[in-house]
């Protein structure tokens, strides 16, 4: 995938026959609870993934500890929260919200959560805003490459926040090492339903270009169960599926800009933009 193709109001590569997606979650398809399988083929039960899930996202959940700290009454919500596992992790003192559109897996998450079913590729409106209110945290795993609309599913994480208020978003990274090796057999291409395509450099334009601040950016691989010889040998036949290695997944750490860090960086590229103007014109 060359990502350097893409136009400055670009932000991802699409995959064709992206119109088909949306049904196959609005008619609940997607998940196979017992029977799902992953890239490599192997059968595994969804439902009985919360200790892998919470260990694969140990680093998020303590940084968002950590910034909440001192906070009295912590808002989160988790944007396709699927099963709850994330929103499990934090206690009683949390006001925990999640968005499922699946019945299916919803009745799960109902146990630790509250749970809307809201179509977040579309303007949130006021009434859901005026339901949900502001979060400190929004937190979004997976869900992004899912989306035909990410511009709306960002604006809208940035309408559910608080000022200073803090994105954390994890996807896959398709301009990864193994993305670039195995081509169409990088194990994250396999899955049908991922439409939207990002690089690192790419997701953090849109979210640089819709009122957030980066600040970190970080690959989960070597403290996940996934860092092992096997996985690491796997590299060398690019003819099999790709497995899981450093790069794949990429989670961003960001923070709500203020107004006046907004102003500041348009006046700053204005200068930049008009410095460049006089240059061509002499």
């Amino acid at each position: 995938m060359n990502f350097y193709k893409l136009k400055e109001n670009q932000y991802y590569l699409k995959k064709k026959n992206r119109k088909k997606n949306k049904i196959i979650f609005q008619k609940d398809q997607y998940w196979d609870l017992k029977n799902h399988k992953d890239p490599d083929g192997k059968k595994r039960n969804l439902i009985d993934e919360k200790k892998k899930k919470l260990n694969d996202l140990k680093s998020e959940i303590s940084f968002i500890k950590r910034k909440a700290k001192n906070i009295k009454k912590p808002r989160i919500i988790d944007l396709g929260s699927g099963f709850g596992f994330f929103l499990s992790a934090f206690g009683k003192k949390w006001d925990k919200h999640g968005i499922e559109i699946s019945e299916q897996v919803s009745q799960n998450s109902k146990k630790w959560a509250n749970i809307h079913k809201i179509d977040i590729e579309k303007k949130l409106q006021k009434k859901f805003n005026d339901k949900l209110k502001k979060f400190d945290f929004v937190f979004s795993y997976h869900v992004i490459e899912h989306l035909a609309n990410p511009e709306m599913f960002i604006e809208n994480c940035y309408k559910l926040l608080k000022n200073n208020g803090y994105l954390i978003l994890g996807t896959p990274n398709f301009d990864s090492a193994c993305s670039r090796r195995f081509g169409k057999n990088y194990r994250f291409y396999k899955d049908k339903t991922h439409i939207s395509f990002f690089s690192e450099n790419s997701l953090y334009r849109l979210l640089n270009d819709n009122g957030f601040k980066i600040l970190n950016v970080d690959f989960p691989y070597f403290k996940t169960d996934h860092f092992i010889k096997k996985n690491l040998i796997r590299l060398i036949d690019k003819s099999k599926i790709s497995p899981p290695f450093y790069g794949n997944i990429m989670t961003f750490y960001c923070n709500k800009k203020k107004l006046k860090e907004m102003r500041n960086s348009l006046n700053l590229k204005t200068r930049k933009f008009k410095k460049l103007l006089n240059f061509r014109e002499k």
